[in-house]
């Protein structure tokens, strides 16, 4: 008998200390992620450290006399210092110079990252937080999604084992509200979905990279099958900052490929750049032609979004921005006169708004 007590009794200390540990974990994931939304878990924490969240003074009001904006795009909003050097080309400018208003930029750019990123950053990351102007600036990594064929594409870019790490984890959440309620459940889950990303056979093979000669899935791009998606997620971002209040900015998306354009010649530093140690071939994309085509494509998308929306701030910084080897590093990355034009270009579309930047200056 004293033995069947031992081990009743080992077996609820046991159930005991797993219900204290779950609870702790529980209450720690909630302390941690400060959310009640469990889809918090399942996105990559902040990734760099100019996205004002690592900043102790970054908090969720915008202070007397500053003006802050948040920069959700990709490489082109962290490349080449953008950050401080854009914030000071603004703070320079009579616009907020004059007005002894502060520009705070904070860039969520991250190299490589997608419209799905940049939706699902302004959702979780900047939760609570508010800006005078939340910038939108894609086009180009959309692009690589279009190097699948249409069988194998998916419109949450789940064809992209990045993605397929994330996509299932959010789905599992919207079917099940009530066992997601818990932060210890959906964790879990999300490592379930996770390793079983990692150890996919058809995840195995990411998307061409940097290789348009060996790689045949190339040719796919032709049929271009991201702008539907690029255009949902555009939308989405869009409609959470007007639910948020936050002033909205579209802006086309920048890009020069000079006469004679081959990677061949890209690499051999012969073509019309002012090259620097970031410049990227365009190949890191897929074909140039499709390349362009997918740019163009997601910019017709802005302009049309723009055109059904006047009520959001639009900028065509695409038809701006001068096409030559002064301007550009590479097909999408500028030079420092590069920054300074985008600057200009972010000043111009304040000033066809003006109520935007007065609505900072009352707040002073």
């Amino acid at each position: 008998m004293s033995s069947i007590r031992a081990i009743v009794s080992n077996l609820l200390s046991m159930v005991i200390s797993l219900l204290v540990l779950a609870i702790l974990l529980e209450l720690g994931l909630r302390a941690v992620y400060f959310s009640a939304d469990p889809r918090v878990l399942v996105y990559p924490p902040v990734a760099n450290g100019i996205n004002g969240l690592q900043d102790s003074d970054f908090d969720s009001e915008i202070p007397p006399g500053e003006f802050r904006i948040l920069a959700l795009g990709a490489s082109a909003f962290i490349t080449r210092n953008f950050q401080p050097q854009m914030q000071a080309l603004l703070n320079e400018n009579p616009l907020f110079a004059e007005q002894d208003l502060k520009v705070r930029l904070v860039s969520a750019g991250i190299p490589a990252h997608m419209t799905y990123d940049s939706l699902w950053k302004y959702r979780y990351w900047y939760d609570g937080y508010d800006f005078d102007l939340v910038m939108f600036y894609h086009g180009i990594n959309d692009a690589r999604a279009n190097n699948y064929p249409r069988d194998v594409f998916r419109d949450d870019y789940a064809q992209f084992s990045y993605y397929h790490r994330f996509q299932p984890a959010f789905d599992w959440i919207e079917q099940h509200p009530r066992l997601s309620r818990s932060f210890l459940v959906s964790w879990v889950m999300k490592l379930s979905l996770g390793a079983k990303t990692i150890f996919a056979p058809e995840f195995e093979r990411e998307a061409p990279y940097n290789n348009p000669l060996d790689d045949p899935w190339r040719a796919e791009a032709g049929d271009l099958k991201t702008p539907p998606v690029f255009a949902r997620n555009a939308e989405a971002v869009m409609e959470l900052a007007a639910e948020r209040e936050d002033p909205f900015l579209l802006l086309t998306y920048t890009y020069y490929v000079p006469k004679g354009y081959s990677n061949e010649r890209f690499l051999a530093g012969e073509l019309d750049y002012s090259f620097a140690e970031e410049s990227v071939a365009t190949e890191v994309w897929g074909w140039s032609h499709h390349v362009q085509a997918a740019i163009e494509a997601h910019d017709g998308v802005i302009r049309r979004i723009a055109a059904e929306h006047p009520e959001v701030l639009f900028f065509d910084m695409e038809r701006f921005m001068p096409k030559d080897g002064e301007h550009f590093i590479d097909i999408c990355h500028w030079t420092d006169l590069g920054q300074a034009r985008f600057a200009d270009g972010i000043v111009k579309a304040l000033k066809s708004k003006p109520e935007i930047v007065q609505r900072a200056v009352d707040r002073r």
